[in-house]
């Protein structure tokens, strides 16, 4: 079975070549669906709103804004003081390489306009110098890359410029975060309609500080470019009718702790009232309430909590709110677009914005979701990895085992002849192999051609003693051998020249190992020593009918000639496989 065995491992579906081209696709066929094509795939089902408004009128051509929500870019190698672990390190690198991958597939819905709603960098409150954090800015800007045409809307949230006071805290974040993100709180016009961006870690500051002198809005007076004073100047100077105003805020409004968000929130509850450091959960009921009577918004877009929620507050004024035909004002808080932020599915959300000939502004919106990408990691990574190293050790302990009855394609003290072994007891003299020995030391066994002489003695008939001898290498076997030429070869009527098993795989009738004579009288003109370890005398039942034939040693000489002239065609291997197979049933 040593034949087919072989013939197993290095053809068809068992072979080494094959087993490695089907693990490279199934790998490469994996991390491109898991690291690619899963992404555009979560979002062959988000498309911009727009079929209400194709309905009334088929040649419609709204804008359309996408709406991100807590990027949380981290990177902890711009920090020159960092204490960050390798685990840290590597938990940021497949972060960042999350948020990337979902910004590719985002960004090909093409929007016009991009708005951001705060904690742009995770730890662009910290303490830092300005190179650190211009390095900080550059990274964020390469994963978030765009066409020149995009516009980008950035709202402060309570990581990009802290909320209350802490020694950690930067006094140069707000510096910063205006030369690289732009102005902290600012009104803006798109698609018909008024965009208000607030800055609501300042208000809470400013808040506090009013309700510690007890003071309410309309008499406080605060810093002359401040958030409380922003909001006065919104109410002073509204937008336009015909152009409804969109309110933009990091920090949701406040609600009772018993409000439902709706089906898309992946949280068992809605948002609670909470702070802590550096944060705040709700802006304050008076805030909140502050906030709508003065900028009168027919819709809310907020962050920071991470998960998606939509909740209606009630117009404080007691009126229809901005373009909306009753007193409720809508809040939808978007999710957040990091994997590590606390949600399983991160996302998005889309806006399109409407004005048909002769009415007014309309506006639709939709959430999206991205890949979870815990779940490819635990879930198919995981599996395939161990299915991998399963079915490599399958292969090698399975099908790529050898030949049953203690056969094997190698091994020490056995000779090796087409898959078939031949097992050299220890004890045996063939089991022990002598170096060749000159005058000037020791040299290891030769590895040119060699041909070894079978000679007869008085007390060996049949068998005599093995001289090997060197010649030049045939044409098969390349050019001659450096050292053998100009040896003589010797063919003597009772010698028989069988091939070495340093180039042919040797025939079980000889000895896998033949130990050299050292006695300096053994060496012959032109020949290398003569070994000392006679072959055993006992005849084969296929070499004695041979014997026979033609006079004893003749027939052997003469079937062995045979073979010796066919050593590069089927009639060798036919020749050493039958002699193995009478070798073993003579053992036997």
């Amino acid at each position: 079975m040593g034949i087919f065995n072989e013939r197993r491992r290095h053809s068809g579906l068992y072979s080494r070549g094959t087993t490695i081209n089907i693990l490279r696709f199934f790998w490469i066929s994996l991390l491109i669906w898991c690291e690619i094509g899963s992404f555009f795939w979560s979002l062959s089902d988000c498309r911009w709103p727009d079929r209400a408004f194709r309905r009334a009128d088929p040649k419609a051509n709204p804008n359309h804004a996408l709406i991100v929500a807590d990027p949380h870019f981290k990177d902890s190698r711009v920090f020159s003081k960092s204490s960050a672990g390798l685990a840290t390190r590597l938990r940021e690198f497949f972060v960042r390489l999350n948020v990337r991958k979902s910004w590719n597939a985002a960004s090909r819905l093409n929007p016009q306009i991009v708005i951001v709603l705060g904690d742009m960098l995770d730890q662009g409150r910290a303490i830092m110098t300005d190179d650190e954090y211009e390095t900080y800015y550059q990274r964020f800007h390469d994963t978030f890359k765009h066409n020149p045409y995009v516009q980008f809307i950035y709202v402060t949230g309570n990581h990009d410029v802290g909320l209350g006071s802490h020694r950690s805290f930067s006094g140069q974040a707000r510096r910063r975060f205006r030369q690289k993100f732009g102005p902290e709180q600012q009104v803006f016009e798109f698609g018909n309609h008024s965009f208000v961006a607030i800055d609501a870690p300042g208000l809470v500051d400013e808040d506090y500080r009013r309700h510690a002198a007890e003071v309410d809005f309309e008499d406080w007076q605060g810093a002359k470019a401040g958030p409380i004073s922003f909001v006065k100047a919104v109410k002073n100077n509204p937008p336009p009718p015909d152009k409804p105003t969109i309110l933009l805020s990091h920090i949701p409004l406040a609600r009772p702790n018993t409000a439902s968000c709706g089906p898309h929130r992946e949280a068992p509850r809605g948002i609670h009232r909470g702070a802590g450091y550096g944060f705040q959960n709700l802006l304050g009921k008076e805030t909140t309430h502050f906030v709508l009577q003065s900028v009168k918004p027919a819709l809310v877009f907020s962050g920071d909590d991470h998960d998606y929620c939509d909740y209606v507050h009630r117009n404080p004024s007691g009126g229809p709110g901005a373009g909306s035909g009753s007193g409720d004002i809508r809040e939808v808080t978007v999710r957040t677009f990091s994997m590590a932020e606390g949600v399983q599915r991160p996302g998005f959300h889309l806006l399109s914005l409407y004005t048909p000939q002769g009415g007014l502004p309309r506006r639709a919106d939709a959430p999206c979701l991205l890949p979870d990408q815990r779940k490819v990691w635990v879930w198919v990574y995981l599996p395939a990895v161990l299915g991998t190293v399963v079915y490599v050790g399958w292969i090698n302990a399975t099908l790529m085992q050898p030949a049953k009855g203690g056969h094997s394609s190698s091994g020490s003290g056995s000779g090796v002849g087409l898959g078939l072994v031949t097992s050299t007891p220890a004890h045996s003299p063939r089991a022990r192999l002598q170096p060749i020995r000159t005058g000037a030391g020791m040299m290891d066994p030769p590895t040119t051609p060699t041909h070894l002489s079978v000679r007869r003695t008085p007390s060996q008939p049949n068998f005599g003693t093995l001289t090997p001898r060197s010649r030049p290498s045939s044409p098969m076997l390349g050019p001659t051998t450096p050292g053998a030429a100009g040896l003589s070869f010797r063919d003597e009527e009772d010698t028989v020249v069988l091939t070495n098993a340093s180039v042919y795989p040797p025939s079980p009738l000889l000895p896998s190992a033949l130990p050299y004579s050292a006695e300096p009288d053994a060496l012959e003109e032109g020949l290398l020593p003569p070994p000392v370890m006679p072959l055993s005398p006992r005849v084969r039942p296929r070499s004695a009918s041979m014997s026979s034939q033609n006079g004893g040693g003749a027939g052997l000489k003469k079937w062995l000639k045979e073979g010796d002239k066919a050593r590069h065609g089927w009639r060798r291997t036919a020749s050493l496989l039958l002699d193995a197979v009478h070798l073993n049933g003579g053992n036997g």
